[in-house]
Order: C-alpha cells, then sequence, then structure tokens
C-alpha cells in the first residue's frame, strides 16, 4: 500500500505580508489587496493589480544583484519556509517549483543586465537552487494556470512511488511583466474593477503576484493535512477558452474523488477568475458532479489572479480553513451570474471542517482537481 502524503508546514509572501496563519486572518477580516496602478513598465494605461511591495522582504540577500527579482522572492519564501521546519538540503529532500512564466520579463529588460537563458525555467530554478544550497537538482512544472495545483501532484506522487525521497517542497510563484498584463489585455479579460468571480456582474480578472509554498510528508504531523486524491484531465478545448460543458472539469472531480474513495465535501475552493466563460464552465462542471449546493468560493477577489501561485496559494488558504474551522467568503459576489446555480460562500461562518476540494484551470484546455482531508 502506497505510503499517504500530507501538507506538514506551509509559508505565503504576497501583496498582503508574509505568513500563512497571518493571511488566513487578512481574508477572514475581508482584506483585499489589488489598487488601481499607473506603471509604464506593465502597461500604458491604468490597470487594477496586486504586486508585493518589495519594501516588505527586501532584506538583502548574500549577492543579491546576482538574482532577479523573482528569484530573490522565490529565495525569500523558502528560506522562511525551511528555516520554520528545519527542512533538511540533502538529497532525499525532493523541490517541485511551478510557474507559469518565471523571468520572461528579463526578455524585454535588456538593462536589468541579465543573459536571456535566464528565462529558461530550468537555468532559473537552477540558481535558486545553489543560492539555498538542495542536492538535487529542482524539478520545474508550468502548466498555464495548473502550475501550482500540478506541483502538489507531483511531489505527491513521487514520494509515493520513488524510494529516492524522504519529503518534499512545493513552491510557486510569478511576478507581472509587460509580457504577462499586454497578453490578457489582448484578451480583454482584465477588469477595470477588483474582481467579482461568479456574480453577474463580473467584468473580469485582475493579476497578481504571490510565492506560495508547501512542506509535504510521508510522516503526519499535528494538524497535517492529507492530499486525499487527484484528477487532472486535458479536454484540448482551445488554447485560451474553457470547455463549455466543462467535461475536462468534470472528469478531473471525478477522478479526484474517486481517488479519495467519494467524501463528503464541506466546501470548493474554486478557480473562479471572474471572466464570463471560466466562471461558467466551472458552475457546470461543479452541477455535472451534483456539487452546485456545496459551499463555494474563489479567492481571486482578495489577490487577483495569481497564475503560477494561485493553486497552491489557494490551497495552502483552504488548509487553514480546514485547521480552524471557518470558511472564507467568496469576497466581490453579490449575485448569481453563472447558468447553474452554485452555493457562494457570502460569509465567514465557522463550523467543523475535515475535507475540501480544490479545482484550477487554464489556457490550452488544462483541468485539476485535489481533495485535501484533515484527520
Amino acid at each position: 500500500m502506497r505510503p499517504g502524503v500530507y501538507v506538514v508546514g506551509d509559508h505565503i509572501l504576497s501583496p498582503l505580508g508574509k505568513g500563512s496563519a497571518y493571511h488566513f486572518e487578512q481574508l477572514a477580516n475581508g482584506k483585499r489587496a489589488m489598487a488601481p496602478t499607473l506603471d509604464p513598465a506593465l502597461s500604458d494605461r491604468p490597470v487594477v493589480i496586486a504586486r508585493i511591495d518589495d519594501g516588505q522582504w527586501a532584506d538583502e540577500l548574500a549577492d543579491a544583484r546576482r538574482y532577479t527579482r523573482l528569484e530573490r522572492l522565490f529565495i525569500r519564501t523558502l528560506q522562511e519556509l525551511i528555516g520554520r521546519y528545519d527542512i533538511p538540503l540533502h538529497s532525499r529532500t525532493l523541490v517541485v517549483l511551478a510557474t507559469t512564466k518565471g523571468n520572461v520579463g528579463l526578455l524585454h529588460r535588456p538593462e536589468a543586465g541579465f543573459p536571456h537563458e535566464r528565462a529558461n525555467l530550468s537555468v532559473m530554478a537552477g540558481a535558486i537552487q545553489r543560492y539555498l544550497g538542495f542536492e538535487a537538482p529542482f524539478l520545474t512544472v508550468s502548466n498555464a494556470c495548473i502550475s501550482g495545483s500540478l506541483a502538489i501532484s507531483v511531489a505527491q506522487r513521487l514520494l509515493q512511488h520513488s524510494e529516492r525521497y524522504d519529503q518534499a517542497v512545493v513552491v510557486g510563484g510569478d511576478e507581472l511583466s509587460k509580457f504577462i498584463v499586454s497578453g490578457f489585455e489582448a484578451f480583454q479579460a482584465l477588469a477595470n474593477e477588483p474582481c467579482r468571480p461568479f456574480d453577474r456582474d463580473r467584468k473580469g480578472l485582475n493579476l497578481g503576484e504571490a510565492i506560495a509554498a508547501a512542506y509535504l510528508s510521508k510522516v503526519p504531523s499535528d494538524g497535517a493535512v492529507r492530499i486525499a486524491g487527484v484528477g487532472s484531465y486535458n479536454d484540448a478545448n482551445h488554447i485560451s477558452g474553457p470547455s463549455r460543458t466543462g467535461e475536462g472539469l468534470y472528469r478531473s472531480i471525478r477522478h479526484a474523488l474517486s481517488a479519495a474513495g467519494d467524501p463528503s465535501l464541506d466546501f470548493i475552493s474554486a478557480h473562479g477568475t471572474a471572466t464570463a466563460y471560466n466562471d461558467e464552465m466551472e458552475a457546470v462542471a461543479f452541477n455535472r458532479c451534483g456539487l452546485g449546493n456545496i459551499p463555494t468560493h474563489s479567492l481571486k477577489g482578495y489577490f487577483g489572479h495569481t497564475l503560477g501561485a494561485s493553486g497552491l496559494l489557494e490551497t495552502i488558504l483552504g488548509i487553514h480553513s480546514l485547521r480552524n474551522g471557518r470558511l472564507i467568503p467568496s469576497v466581490g459576489f453579490h449575485e448569481q451570474g453563472t447558468t447553474e446555480a452554485l452555493n457562494i460562500i457570502t460569509d465567514g461562518v465557522s463550523l467543523p471542517l475535515r475535507t475540501f476540494l480544490k479545482t484550477a484551470s487554464g489556457f490550452g484546455g488544462c483541468n485539476i482537481a485535489s481533495v485535501f482531508q484533515i484527520g
């Protein structure tokens, strides 16, 4: 029988601050990170984004100029996680790094002074690995906006099926750049106000920055949360548009629930980008799975869409919901905005919680669903 894999530690760095427990309390109090920003380095017009203030984390690293801003964000987050949980750096510790774009911003900033190959994900990951002193090379995962959730699944499988590793670190993150902002502007997907997932009057998404990290082990500790089941299917519907029937997400959810033993769900942490098509697709998929009545939220209204960090960031906050016995409201939601009804969480209710479902979807038709369970 394969060993269970548990999330035993975590850390978040975002525009709201540092620390997972701190972030949970900020969200429970309704704190949102988005703000209108005019920065020609990102866009020629104001955009509503959530951007990390470098002043809150930029205590100097050794040889800091040798590392890009994103690399320094990854390093600081991993240093916090390693120090708090005394994580060994030897070869039996697996590290999986998730990002959608990595250092892509370097390609239009030659003045930064980094070679173009630093935009290769493996090169970036190698720089971070060597700085921190991990013996094993990092694995990099880049599969659009399911990257953070997929990295958890990759780490889980390697811990279960390989004798090489005793524990794993999963870290996900992205920073905003003109390349990323202009891409979503081209899709006309950006809202000119804080986003409103699943709401009737939603206008699109906001972009955000975050770095999230989790520590996985085959040995549970107090408060550990088990990765109970994962399913991931690609419906190959369209390069940027989700399936109208939710087929890939439907299959992902069914697989994850079956692998977890078809547990009763206490809540769903949805992808919920606040775009017209994503939210509609998720509502269809949830109802096809008979989950329309399960309390559901999206956390995009707090941080925006943090790309490669989103699945991991939102998983960590879902885990803290389980530990605290408290649901986080889906901020920005006022009126039902999908053809299939959902039970959107609007109040921070306290009640016993044991199991939740995390979903994510991305460009190219990728989808993933993961079940997490405490106790």
